[in-house]
């Protein structure tokens, strides 16, 4: 009996809030940079949600928290595409060696929201584009958090922990969400820059390559299902008996000047 009440102080104890903040620091140390892009991830999305509130009540501030948003959102990619390429030296390179180097280093998803941040940081504040960022650092993030709460064996968030294991529950449908938002962004920026809304036909421009460089994303293929969904969805549409057929023939013209403007479909041989 003795032995049980000794054992659960010494668990109280282990789970005081003192005991779990010196844990995380200790958690974050172990990899700074990480834990920088990291907490740049979790930076983007508490600046997403202020942007969302704010946007009904206070252009102000949500203008100030969606230049957050592009802003830390460029940061941490920045962050993670120098993970992925490592420390290579260019000018050490042969000119074979460098064109494989660039090639790949614009194939990495990292550094097409690099090109994502840029083209916006600045941009008129629009839910679309700021729910792109917000919604892919939520997701990240809260892995982030989880592992974190896990190596410390943190009790006292254990509320938090729950909530943040939702969100990854459902990952995969954020990811479909997020792929067809920036699907939709295209269009938009379109109409934007032909409205007035848009300061710079280099917007478009820009983010139609940023949109075939995640069609061709080798790691993530949510973007080119999506287009394949939606494609479906809508012919299948146009095809009904209800629909007329002057818009049917318009809708399959634009879907197919859309297949003819698409890059080719990256597509991983098996050997």
């Amino acid at each position: 009996m003795e032995g049980s009440q000794t054992q659960t102080e010494q668990q109280e104890q282990q789970a005081t809030p003192g005991n779990d903040i010196s844990h995380i620091k200790g958690y974050l140390m172990k990899d700074p940079k990480t834990s920088l892009m990291n907490l740049a991830r979790v930076f983007v999305a508490v600046n997403g949600l202020i942007f969302g509130v704010t946007s009904f009540f206070h252009p102000a501030m949500a203008y100030s928290a969606f230049q957050r948003v592009i802003m830390g959102f460029g940061f941490a990619s920045i962050l993670r595409l120098s993970q992925r390429i490592g420390t290579t030296t260019p000018a050490d390179m042969s000119w074979g060696s460098l064109k494989q180097y660039m090639m790949s280093t614009v194939l990495e998803d990292s550094a097409h929201y690099v090109l994502f941040a840029f083209n916006f940081y600045g941009y008129k504040p629009t839910t679309i584009v700021g729910m792109v960022p917000t919604l892919y650092c939520i997701m990240q993030g809260s892995s982030f958090i989880i592992n974190m709460l896990q190596e410390c064996n943190g009790g006292t968030f254990a509320a938090l922990k729950t909530q943040l294991e939702k969100v990854r529950e459902n990952q995969q449908k954020l990811l479909r969400v997020v792929a067809t938002g920036e699907i939709f962004i295209m269009p938009l920026v379109i109409l934007q820059l032909f409205t007035g809304q848009s300061g710079s036909i280099l917007t478009p421009l820009v983010y139609y390559q940023f949109l075939m460089l995640r069609y061709m994303s080798r790691r993530n293929p949510y973007v080119r299902n999506a287009f394949t969904e939606l494609r479906l969805a809508i012919v299948q549409l146009v095809y009904k008996p209800a629909c007329p057929g002057i818009i049917r023939n318009v809708v399959m013209k634009v879907i197919s000047l859309i297949e003819r403007l698409s890059p080719m479909a990256y597509q991983q041989t098996a050997q």
